[in-house]
């Protein structure tokens, strides 16, 4: 780098200390924390049956949450990871052993309450068990009984007068997939109401989210066009190779007891093709809504991310965010944030404005790396990163007053603890 070229100074910093979840071994038997950081030869596609896979997190009073599934012995268990908002008391509640395929538990939460769901396999169908989490324990709910659909796909939000439980499911005498919704009382997560259709007919339904908005909720889903991706028994579908079908992003309103309230509003064109989509609420209580789109196969590099925010009072046309080329994953959003991984394996990451706006350049952090941001609290994000076949969980504070702080700034510079710092430099990170 010339000499006339300043570094840019990295805008996150990492405060309190790190948690592995799961065991940290590689194909030699040994921790890869240094291999995998030098560049060493080991077979990661090994370990990857493996490793610990953690799911998605949330930011409540206490601090942050996330759900996982780790390796103890030769079984796979549930647990939840927790840890205060400054990341130097953590906890991990054990949950119960998987049985068969399963995702890792999925976290919600509203104030001080913190709750979980699984999807475990009941025979020919699947069930999905709630429970709230206390400190050290958790109490189980409500169990809905789901249908034949492979599908892992669900999600659950919290709200004053009921809790929401969506997910996507074949409805008897229909081919195509639809979204069903369930509610359950928002204290004991228990008293589950009968689940009930509630996307179009009309429209092959999948992969719903719900998000707690002021007076009630908003739910969205991914839509395509019914047997757009072909019947099975159709015998010139049946050997095709992967389609590239239309697919768009569906939202409808509901009320505080998880009510319809109208109709579906599309969100952008029916003629695109979402990959991949996630959702935050705005200070304003309007919700912004990321997805990428691209027309190629899953698992390939390229696309554009596009934003829309919505409000009861209508719909934002959708904005591109970005068209960058080696863009891999579905973006992640969290209230101030935007995160999406890179074909290099990095993170890129954007502080958002409270009006749903990036204010700042989708750029790498190194202190990240391949760490994926997965809840927010203000300036401070709760990152997993792979560790072998453990991963890696830390918190680090970004934005403006880490910049003040590196260039000399009145801010408060961010304390690291001393355990963290040598994992940072052996190899944890």
């Amino acid at each position: 780098m010339p000499r006339s070229q300043k570094p840019v100074p990295a805008r996150c910093q990492p405060i309190g200390r790190g948690e592995t979840v799961g065991a940290m071994r590689s194909a030699k038997g040994a921790s890869t924390n240094a291999a995998v950081r030098d560049g060493d030869d080991t077979d990661l596609d090994s370990l990857l049956p493996f490793a610990t896979e953690v799911g998605q997190g949330v930011a409540f009073d206490g601090g942050f949450a996330a759900g996982a599934l780790r390796q103890d012995g030769g079984t796979t268990r549930f647990v939840v990871v927790t840890t205060n908002r400054y990341a130097s008391a953590w906890r991990t509640i054990d949950l119960g052993q998987s049985h068969g395929d399963a995702d890792a538990p999925r976290v919600f939460a509203r104030g001080s309450k913190l709750g979980v769901g699984i999807l475990e396999p009941s025979g020919a169908t699947r069930t999905l068990r709630i429970g709230r989490v206390d400190r050290d324990s958790v109490q189980w709910g409500a169990e809905i009984q789901q249908g034949h659909d492979e599908s892992l796909a669900f999600d659950i939000a919290l709200g004053a007068v009921r809790g929401v439980a969506v997910w996507d499911d074949v409805p008897k005498k229909q081919k195509s997939s639809a979204i069903f919704l369930a509610t359950v009382d928002p204290n004991s997560f228990d008293k589950p109401s009968k689940p009930v259709s509630v996307s179009p007919p009309t429209t092959d339904a999948e992969i719903p989210r719900v998000i707690e908005r002021p007076g009630g909720f908003w739910m969205f889903w991914l839509a395509r066009m019914p047997n757009a991706r072909g019947s099975d028994g159709d015998s010139e579908n049946r050997f095709q190779a992967e389609g590239i079908d239309h697919r768009w992003l569906e939202a409808v309103p509901l009320d505080e007891a998880g009510n319809l309230m109208g109709s579906p509003v599309q969100l952008g064109p029916k003629n695109g093709h979402v990959l991949g989509y996630d959702i935050a609420m705005l200070g304003d209580g309007s919700a912004v809504v990321v997805w990428r789109d691209d027309d190629t196969p899953s698992g390939s590099a390229g696309g554009q991310l596009y934003r829309v925010r919505l409000a009861l009072g209508g719909v934002d046309a959708p904005e591109l965010i970005s068209d960058e080329t080696s863009m891999m994953a579905t973006p992640r959003v969290m209230p101030g944030w935007l995160a999406v991984a890179d074909a290099s394996g990095s993170t890129r990451l954007a502080p958002m404005g409270a009006d749903g706006v990036l204010t700042d350049t989708l750029a790498r952090e190194t202190l990240l790396g391949a760490g994926e941001p997965i809840a927010s609290i203000a300036d401070d994000l709760l990152i997993t990163r792979p560790d072998g076949t453990a991963a890696f969980l830390f918190v680090v504070r970004c934005g403006r007053a880490v910049l003040d702080s590196v260039d000399g700034g009145s801010a408060d510079a961010v304390e690291l603890d001393g355990d963290f710092a040598g994992e940072l430099d052996g190899g944890g990170l």
